[in-house]
């Protein structure tokens, strides 16, 4: 029932009645201690323990490597956009006995549905598709996710699920849970991993969605994949498997959903025919694919070397998913001449200082890749970022951040770029790629993929790559002088960091008086 309120009321309440204030203050406090008793999930021990399959050499993707080099592990490098794209639609295609996905975000999109489309197509020829995903981008959608999830050969989990949900935006729920257990629900799923037939697997820094695969209409991301064959596909299915048995992984038909719509998924089927039907320029695409990714990758880099870096998810209350952290801090500390990063997020903590300041000691050169203001969609990020961007320059890092109109990204129809690639090269020969970001949130607080490959022509690429995004023409190269730090491009030198306007500066400001670098 709604209960209509009148002028005399809103009167009363203008006139400062001190009745109903208190009486809508206890209101709040029961509707809060019911919410209490509602947020703390349950845990769930009834999910089958499933694992990955075993790799078929009889496949058609085993085949396809058998016959390149006895199967030799490669590495395609892949930092186009319809590459990056087409390549994962090359492998669901490709693949004849499973699907393992896991990501952070997964839009609702017509990309985020093209990729649905060819998941469907691979379960209904007899494909075991198993899909991960956080949830933290899916309050509304969990309805048809069930649907999918009743494909026989289909099955959905959650990562660290939020309790309450329905079929549209509860974002005062959302708050009130965040605000209750807030410790759990901080603890996220970041990972971004695709496996085929446990014999090809891709992974870096895109989610599921149109403005990852250079789709999108406001902002495009500008980001790297690897795609890898050989001994560590296994290992990271190793590691996909660890989290989808996790106890903080949820099977979706376990959540609860209040919806007021009946959604199966005949309905869901319907669904993605309808709107991709509305999206010409993405037809040729639905057609079986050609392989094209698998073909290229068989004449790749060979890898010497290679590991899995993959925090482990099941952490304690108060523990921190700190392995790749860890990891790379091994790693780094090797290095003897340089050191080349990318992140789009930088935030240093005290181990990242003290990695740098003992690297730089030793005669390494450390150079930086990061967004600049008018390329960051985390402005709160920038804000902390800036703190930190003196002290670096100073400490001896050569630091460089992206141009709001880089040459390389000239044709592209968004209205915004960002950077969004997550790679580092350590001298020669060694390379990591993956999910984390260099700053808090991403080696303290939420879980992470990567790998470290060993290989010089890998190496080169990146390197090649990262040359070429930091040219006058792409990047702003940030100094430290007597008078400030300046900006300078093949645009000129500026000595105000480069922003897409006013608001986006008074933004920056406000948000860098806010002590919440950690968080970030």
């Amino acid at each position: 029932m709604t209960r209509r309120v009148g002028k005399r009321a809103l009167a009363d309440l203008a006139a400062g009645n001190a009745a109903r204030p208190a009486r809508a203050c206890a209101g709040i406090a029961v509707l809060v201690l019911v919410a209490a008793g509602c947020v703390y999930l349950p845990a769930f021990e009834d999910a089958v323990i499933t694992h990955a399959a075993a790799p078929d050499p009889q496949s058609r993707i085993g085949v396809r490597l058998g016959e390149a080099a006895n199967g030799a592990p490669r590495a395609l490098l892949i930092d186009g956009a319809h590459l990056a794209l087409t390549s994962r639609l090359d492998m669901i295609d490709a693949a004849d006995t499973s699907i393992d996905a896991q990501y952070f975000i997964w839009q609702n999109d017509p990309t985020g549905i093209l990729v649905i489309e060819k998941l469907l197509a691979a379960a209904d020829r007899g494909v075991r598709v198993r899909g991960l995903l956080d949830d933290v981008q899916l309050e509304g959608l969990v309805d048809r996710l069930s649907a999918l999830n009743e494909h026989p050969n289909i099955e959905i989990r959650i990562f660290n699920p939020f309790s309450v949900r329905m079929r549209f935006g509860l974002g005062l729920f959302r708050l009130a849970e965040a605000a209750i257990d807030g410790n759990r629900l901080n603890h996220r799923m970041h990972n971004k991993l695709l496996v085929a037939d446990n014999q090809l697997a891709m992974l870096g820094g895109r989610n599921i969605g149109d403005d990852y695969f250079g789709r999108g209409e406001l902002r495009n991301f500008i980001d790297t994949d690897i795609l890898l064959s050989g001994s560590v596909v296994p290992e990271l299915s190793e590691g996909f498997d660890t989290y989808w048995n996790s106890e903080w992984t949820y099977p979706v038909e376990a959540l609860i959903n209040w919806s007021l719509l009946s959604v199966n998924l005949d309905t869901v089927r319907g669904r993605i025919q309808a709107r991709l039907a509305e999206q010409p320029e993405l037809q040729s695409l639905r057609a079986p694919a050609s392989l094209e990714a698998i073909d290229r990758l068989l004449v790749g880099p060979r890898l010497t070397w290679s590991t899995t870096v993959v925090d482990d998810p099941n952490v304690a209350w108060f523990d921190r998913p700190d392995e790749m952290a860890a990891e790379l801090t091994e790693i780094a500390l090797t290095a003897q001449r340089e050191v080349l990063i990318v992140t789009p997020y930088l935030i240093p903590t005290q181990n990242l200082l003290d990695i740098g300041a003992t690297l730089i000691e030793r005669g390494v050169k450390i150079t930086v890749l990061t967004n600049s203001l008018e390329t960051n969609d985390v402005v709160i990020a920038q804000a902390s970022y800036g703190r930190f961007r003196k002290g670096l320059i100073e400490s001896g890092i050569e630091l460089y951040e992206l141009r709001g109109d880089p040459e390389f990204a000239r044709a592209d129809n968004a209205k915004e770029i960002a950077l969004h690639s997550k790679y580092i090269i350590f001298d020669d020969d060694v390379v990591f790629v993956g999910s984390l970001n260099l700053d808090p949130r991403s080696l303290y607080l939420n879980t992470e993929l990567g790998v470290v490959l060993e290989s010089p022509e890998l190496a080169d690429q990146l390197r090649n790559s990262f040359r070429d995004w930091i040219r006058p023409e792409n990047a702003w190269q940030v100094t430290s002088t007597p008078d400030g730090l300046q900006w300078e491009s093949s645009a000129g030198i500026v000595d105000r960091q480069p922003a897409k306007n006013r608001w986006q500066r008074l933004r920056y400001f406000l948000l860098s008086l806010l002590p919440l670098s950690s968080q970030l």
